[in-house]
């Protein structure tokens, strides 16, 4: 894929998104942010904490005959044409770029895959290389801005569409934070004299997060090998501390994948969800008052 078939494709989104805002094909919901960091950490992360209510109330169906009238996605694979005009952003050889319909996050946007392939199989080397296009292809709205992509693998993972797609979001530093991305707080961008290049890195946090620094080449050509390798090495990073801990094999492998324009995540997954009651949290305990809806918490990807 050239450079040149993928430079207008943030101009396009932007049009799109507010055609399709204005003309009702796309619904965009206010949240709330709370910045929560760390405590008594060398690199406390500013995590963003979004609350949408709204979400709850999510637009019903279409009832006025005008309303009735309008195209409507496909039914079967929302993925798949016939596509809302007003949705799709611009076709590609192998991939097609649309906008998500429900939308928390201005502007957020999808890269599937033209043909259907299951979400369930990772990402291929060449949507990776593609992704890693459009992030560096970005016009950022503001200082600071950064696009994230993130591929929810597995529906342990978050995924809620058996269709494969890559989503991508713009997202803001939180006031006082020095990057976009919350959790690469904790990773240098510039790599020291003496670092192994190919070396996998494992965060420092409660969970199994394995990160590669990206250098890939200037040719474009070379991109899908370069991002191939690079992906199966986090891949074989997953596999060898899963076998060293004697992890139950329970079926195809469950992950997240989170892409900047410095580093690519992988984040192993066993649960869709976080159960507090289970944790121990008091307020879910014996003569606790927990918050009416709560109790589950649905963990998605998107690296805040």
């Amino acid at each position: 894929m050239t450079a040149a078939k993928l430079q207008h494709i943030p101009q396009l989104v932007r049009q799109q998104y507010a055609a399709a805002i204005e003309a009702g094909d796309a619904f965009f919901f206010e949240s709330d942010v709370r910045i929560v960091r760390g405590q008594n950490v060398q690199r406390p992360v500013p995590w963003q904490i979004r609350i949408v209510p709204a979400l709850l109330k999510k637009p019903k169906a279409p009832v006025s005959a005008e309303e009735e009238a309008r195209p409507k996605q496909n039914q079967v694979d929302v993925f798949a044409p016939p596509y809302v005009p007003n949705l799709l952003v611009k076709e590609l050889d192998d991939f097609t770029v649309l906008l998500n319909k429900y939308c928390v996050l201005p502007r957020h946007y999808l890269l599937v895959t033209r043909d259907f392939v299951s979400q369930e199989k990772p990402p291929s080397p060449n949507m990776l290389a593609l992704v890693y296009s459009l992030i560096k292809s970005h016009t950022p709205s503001s200082d600071g801005a950064e696009l994230l992509g993130f591929f929810n693998c597995g529906p342990n993972s978050g995924a809620s569409q058996p269709h494969c797609h890559f989503q991508l979001v713009e997202l803001m530093p939180s006031e006082n934070a020095t990057k976009a991305v919350p959790i690469e707080h904790m990773l240098d961008t510039q790599s020291a004299p003496d670092e192994d290049k190919e070396e996998i890195l494992g965060l420092a946090v409660p969970w199994r997060h394995f990160v590669a620094r990206l250098e890939p080449p200037s040719d474009p050509d070379k991109l899908e090998n370069y991002f191939g390798k690079r992906f199966s090495h986090l891949l074989e990073a997953m596999f060898s501390l899963a076998m060293e801990k004697n992890d139950e094999n329970k079926g195809r492998p469950n992950f997240n994948v989170l892409l900047t324009r410095h580093f690519m995540h992988l984040i192993p997954r066993r649960n869709e969800t976080f159960d507090m009651k289970e944790a121990g949290w008091e307020e879910y305990g014996p003569g606790g008052h927990p918050p009416k809806y709560t109790g589950t918490l649905s963990v998605n990807a998107l690296g805040t």
